[in-house]
């Protein structure tokens, strides 16, 4: 069952995409190609592994998938604990 917060976070980057086209989203995009050149370059990364549905796709394409995973659930926990920290301003600023 979602709570109050993860339904405001789903509204929020569903209506708030990170561009490709903004700094933020250009910073990112550069890392993150960064990273999957790197990995590539490693020995190995080409071996065929399965993904989700059971297709092969090679190690370094999951190692990258899961990475984007990891960091989408660090956005979320960022998102998540500023809004508190701004609920907790509010409620200071207004002595609640």
């Amino acid at each position: 069952m979602e709570n109050l917060l993860d339904l405001i976070y789903e509204h929020y980057t569903e209506n708030n995409p990170v561009e490709k086209n903004t700094d933020a989203g250009k910073a990112a995009k550069a890392k993150e190609k960064e990273l999957e050149e790197w990995l590539r370059r490693l020995d190995g990364m080409d071996r065929l592994v399965d993904d989700y549905v059971g297709d092969k796709i090679p190690l370094w394409e999951k190692i990258m998938d899961r990475q984007g995973t990891v960091c989408c659930a660090w956005e979320k926990t960022a998102f998540e604990e500023g809004l508190k920290v701004g609920i907790r301003l509010m409620m200071e600023v207004y002595s609640l």
